[in-house]
């Protein structure tokens, strides 16, 4: 798989998985959306009732028993509104803690249980260092989607429609502008996050993945290095991969730089559209100074959290990139599955037998083992000898059902160990190495 398709494939799978992980903790989730939901409709309201103290003022009558009126009535929704804000946005934020560090719990813990349950071979071809900084980035990019989604896209969203709204029942051509450029403006910005940035991002993030490998095997293998006087070789082979991830990083950065100067260029664009729409209004005597000032207090509101949504988009792509390796880690199957009907196996005696066992590793065509039938009575010591490769270790290996086999069948005490729980057959079996 390419990693351009690769990209474009990771979006639904990742969100799938964030998906699963929101639905076990269905209540924290609803009140989270709740409150960001009340915390938001602040920011929505507020330019309305700007723009009614304004009208107030503007009469210029401080004796006005209406005036004040109604400059007292909208003081006192813009304070409220203000502090449900500031008080929700806190419950949410409280909220969010906690469903986060528990998806970040479970995350980390099953993908560890899932990769200790990978194939022998898996292990054998897949550097630690690598695993371990696809979890870690993992982890952490959950972090990042969850603020982002719930605490920035979800109530952007809200401004955006309120908003719109708002404008529209004022003035429609007001509200088709700001919809339609609102619009163009988010369709750019995701085709680029996701077209654009998305593709470098990944490939940064493989090499980085692959420059944690090559620095956790070269500090892990270190007394091997010394022991061959290899350390500048390994300084070498460190110093290239640095290089090629340099390269890689500097492309995604980049990339990610000319996004955000793009964004800003368009967030000019509206911004000139629509002050020169209400200005005109208000020289054509169909707006009053409230509503100028109600349409400005609505658009810098409205532009802050369009700048923050292409801001949040790049992070949405960014962590949806940090996340991916963790994802398809998690649909890789596991190398031996427990059959549904496993049961515990139970070993008295020990008596091991071969039965026209036949193996081979993986998709080679010659069998290591081919009709093997061997019979090891209870107590009776057994020595395998041969070359490198003649199927000793794997021998043992099959005991412990660390491999099946392609045909035959292993028994214990006349248990057949396929049919036994893994657990525990190597609760019981074990191969000690000896350097």
């Amino acid at each position: 798989m390419s990693r351009k398709s690769k990209t474009g494939s990771a979006v639904w799978p990742v969100l799938r998985f964030t998906w699963r992980h929101w639905c076990r903790q269905p209540l924290r989730f609803l009140a989270i959306a709740a409150a960001v939901t009340v915390s938001t409709l602040g920011d929505v309201l507020t330019p309305l009732y700007s723009g009614q103290l304004v009208d107030a003022v503007a009469r210029g009558d401080p004796g006005n028993a209406d005036a004040q009126r109604e400059a007292l009535t909208a003081f006192a929704a813009l304070l409220t509104l203000a502090l449900s804000t500031l008080v929700f946005r806190h419950v949410s934020f409280a909220l969010i803690v906690k469903l986060t560090l528990r998806i970040i719990t479970d995350v980390a813990g099953e993908a560890f249980q899932r990769v200790q349950r990978f194939s022998t071979d898996w292990h054998a071809n897949t550097f630690a260092g690598s695993t371990v900084r696809k979890l870690t980035r993992g982890m952490w990019a959950f972090d990042l989607l969850n603020d982002t989604v719930l605490l920035a896209l979800f109530p952007s969203t809200l401004m955006l429609v309120g908003t719109t709204g708002i404008l529209a029942w004022h003035w429609p051509w007001m509200g088709v502008m700001v919809a339609a450029g609102s619009l163009l403006y988010l369709t750019m910005t995701v085709w680029l996050a996701l077209g654009y940035v998305a593709p470098a991002s990944s490939l940064a993030n493989s090499w980085d993945t692959r420059l944690g490998g090559t620095l956790a095997d070269a500090i892990t293998c270190n007394s091997v290095v010394k022991a061959f006087g290899a350390e500048e070789r390994e300084d070498q082979r460190v110093r290239s991969v640095l290089a090629k991830w340099s390269r890689r990083t500097r492309r995604a950065w980049m990339r990610g730089t000319i996004h955000g100067t793009l964004q800003n260029i368009a967030l000019f664009g509206l911004r000139g559209a629509v002050i020169a729409l209400a200005v005109m209004l208000w020289l054509r005597g169909h707006a009053t100074p409230g509503d100028i000032a109600f349409v400005l207090t609505s658009l810098f509101i409205l532009q802050g959290y369009l700048r923050e949504m292409g801001r949040n988009i790049a992070n949405f792509q960014r962590s949806i990139n940090d996340m991916e390796e963790l994802v398809f880690m998690n649909s890789e199957p596991l190398g031996v599955e427990d059959r549904p009907d496993a049961m515990p196996i139970d070993i008295r005696q020990g008596g091991i037998d071969f039965d026209n066992v036949t193996f081979h590793y993986g998709r080679h065509t010659s069998p290591l083992y081919e009709g093997l039938s061997v019979s090891i009575r209870p107590g009776e010591r057994v020595g395998l000898v041969g070359p490198s490769g003649s199927g000793k270790t794997t021998f043992v290996k099959l005991i412990q059902r660390l491999y099946d086999v392609s045909g035959g069948c292993i028994t214990i005490d006349g248990q057949d160990i396929a049919r036994a729980s893994q657990a525990s057959l190597r609760g019981q079996i074990a191969i000690v190495q000896q350097d």
